[in-house]
């Protein structure tokens, strides 16, 4: 049995390694679950990636979840900060669990067990917009990940109200990689 049955659960990250289905349950620790046939899944790894832990310890009340599922990229060319096979899946922050809005970032981890995540975006420029019904800060929350043919498309929902996407290369959003880590807590400031 995997997660909890009694607090809600949202934002895990599907991805097949070989023939087996497997789910993110958390970025931090990574934990990564899998899936079995008859509905039942069990903990298969769990590791930690040292910059997300000091983000967390610097906030010790931010929120990190998933966001859209993981895509096997395997193109060196497109991908100089990275070259080598891995995945690539989303993650979204939030100053804590009462806040509405997010800061969305992709993330790439390992090709193979125990899918220890390798890098950190800067922070992805989804366009926001103001909720219609009711009163609150403008947002956007990332709902897909698509990659074909070298583009790459982020399907996301802005104000509970638009459908919208970021579209770019795969070398384009290599370049959101071509920094260190640290350029993720610079990026805090706009949650």
């Amino acid at each position: 049995e995997c997660g909890e049955t009694d607090i809600p659960e949202k934002n895990w990250i599907p991805f097949v390694h070989g023939d087996e289905l497997h789910f993110i349950y958390q970025p931090v620790p990574h934990d990564v679950v899998m899936a079995h046939p008859d509905g039942s899944c069990k903990q298969a790894y769990s590791t930690n990636f040292a910059p997300l832990l000091r983000l967390k310890r610097t906030y010790p009340k931010l929120v990190i979840r998933g966001s859209g599922q993981a895509i096997f990229i395997n193109d060196t060319e497109a991908t100089p900060s990275l070259p080598k096979p891995h995945y690539l899946a989303m993650m979204h922050m939030k100053e804590n669990e009462k806040s509405e809005t997010y800061a969305h970032f992709a993330y790439r981890f390992s090709a193979n067990p125990p899918f220890n995540i390798l890098q950190v975006s800067s922070q992805l420029p989804l366009l926001t917009a103001a909720p219609m019904e009711k009163a609150g800060a403008a947002f956007a929350f990332v709902s897909g990940l698509s990659v074909v043919n070298r583009t790459v498309a982020i399907s996301y929902g802005a104000g509970d109200r638009d459908s919208r996407a970021l579209v770019m290369t795969l070398d384009r959003l290599d370049e959101f990689f071509d920094m260190n880590v640290s350029g993720v807590s610079g990026n805090l400031s706009s949650i």
